[in-house]
């Protein structure tokens, strides 16, 4: 095992590091919560650590090994050629080196990706959608992320901003958005939305809403898009309903992905999406109901064989990637 590469994935809540090897099999993975208020001195140095805490314990365990880059997944507005994180909302950081910061430590070339571009790319190289060459990844989470993979490579844009799936106006006279746009997938979908959903139907009166805070064992404030689900799979009709209305508004976005792009497969991640088919099945009649039949008829929608390792997949498999273009050049 002479080649491995480092995959980090670095959310609000947490942040997970990896071990990948050539063919996109994680060897080690290490964990920590990312603390994101004690600042971005704190978290990287933290970082630093469980990754090398990683690499050290994967030297005993297997011999020595040459790690040949470093992928890390981040949600956020980037500059990836400067290794340069300008905004990341959810780590409450602002024009962040991440990149030279990590390559001086660790000797070698490091990639920021977005992270939902990350995941796309880690299942269409390592999931069970393997090789398709029009795919589209869709994370249904805190919020709502996607990558495009189309005509075999990952699709970035001018800015490394493309996908903005969660931000597609379904209705224009909808909730407003904390991008400033109103209507957003993300204020139907979104395991926030869900939530909020919730607890103003909990503070409205509405028949079996407290029962959906009541049943978690939780406060009507604390009330989160897992406590739904799970009201849901118990028979609670107005979290079968806030689900459904969920799903029906992920089926309008997704339509007009499918129309625009025409891909293979559609995916779906993250936390919300294991809901299921409370989620999933709302989704499919919106996309059958309200899609050109030739075009939706012909996606394959998947759930990620990754999970929660998609990123620091995708991430390391992009470093691995963008070395051997270097290569080539």
């Amino acid at each position: 095992m002479d080649n491995l590469y480092l995959g980090i994935d670095l959310g609000g809540t947490k942040m997970l590091a990896a071990l990948i090897d050539e063919q996109g099999q994680i060897v080690a993975k290490n964990q920590e919560p990312t603390l994101a208020e004690r600042g971005a001195e704190d978290v990287i140095r933290r970082l630093i650590s469980i990754s090398e805490t990683l690499i050290a314990g994967g030297i005993l365990r297997t011999g020595f090994f040459t790690i040949r880059g470093i992928g890390v997944a981040v949600a956020g507005v980037l500059e990836p050629e400067k290794g340069m994180i300008s905004l990341a909302t959810n780590l409450r950081w602002h024009n962040v080196q991440l990149g030279p910061i990590l390559e001086k430590r660790f000797h070698c070339p490091v990639h920021i990706v977005n992270d939902a571009n990350a995941a796309a790319f880690g299942e269409w190289m390592a999931g069970e959608q393997a090789g398709i060459q029009d795919m589209i990844y869709i994370t249904v989470s805190t919020g709502i992320g996607a990558g495009i993979i189309s005509g075999g490579r990952l699709i970035e844009g001018t800015t490394h901003s493309a996908a903005e799936f969660g931000h597609i106006t379904i209705d224009r006279d909808g909730p407003l958005c904390a991008c400033g746009n109103r209507g957003c997938v993300e204020m139907y979908t979104a395991g926030h939305s869900i939530a909020r959903r919730a607890q103003a139907s909990i503070q409205s009166g509405e028949p079996e809403a407290a029962a959906i805070a009541v049943l978690n064992g939780v406060e009507p404030e604390q009330v989160t898009a897992e406590h739904v689900a799970a009201a849901a799979k118990a028979g609670n009709q107005l979290a079968i309903r806030l689900l459904a209305d969920a799903g029906e508004a992920l089926g309008c976005g997704i339509v007009t992905f499918a129309h625009l792009l025409n891909p293979a497969a559609i995916v779906i991640g993250g936390s919300v999406s294991q809901c299921g088919a409370l989620l999933f099945d709302p989704m499919l009649e919106a996309v059958r109901r309200y899609g050109i039949p030739k075009v939706v008829e012909s996606i394959t929608f998947a759930a990620s064989s990754l999970g929660g390792t998609a990123g620091i997949t995708g991430a390391a498999l992009w470093a691995r990637e963008q070395l051997a273009l270097k290569q080539t050049l």
